[in-house]
């Protein structure tokens, strides 16, 4: 039985979505959350990948994080809005997963060359383990 509500027991396929420029206009770094802006018809897709049963995973580079551009309250205040507003629309994501990381991070902790910084699969293996999803029937 899957633990996650929205995700079948069954082994199915899942979709993963990058967040800026797929889900939200692409505006270089998000330092406030007024500047976190749905693209039309996201909302739509979303809902019908949900319509079909499709876990749908957000995946996200945030190397702002790592850079000292914006604290981990204003990510977290970001993706609450995106949820507000997909719920809006009768959509939801499964789960998001972030890479903080970056090899010149300003910011120590995240100072690190890792293995879920995209293109790698880090983010992906994570979100497969931890929703119980079945890696060879995710769709990339």
């Amino acid at each position: 039985m899957s633990t996650h509500p929205h995700i079948p027991s069954k082994t199915k396929p899942a979709v993963f979505l990058d967040r800026d420029g797929t889900i939200n206009e692409q505006m270089g770094y998000i330092n406030h959350s007024c500047r976190f802006i749905l693209l039309p018809g996201a909302a739509e897709a979303i809902r019908r990948l949900n319509e079909a049963e499709l876990p749908v995973i957000v995946i996200t580079n945030q190397s702002g994080l790592a850079r000292g551009y914006f604290p981990e309250e204003l990510l977290t205040e970001v993706h609450e809005k995106m949820n507000r507003l997909l719920a809006l629309e009768g959509a939801h994501v499964d789960g998001i997963y972030i890479c903080p990381h970056h090899p010149e991070a300003k910011e120590v902790q995240f100072r690190i060359t890792c293995d879920c910084r995209k293109p790698r699969p880090g983010l992906v293996l994570r979100a497969a383990a931890e929703l119980g999803l079945d890696p060879p029937g995710l769709l990339w």
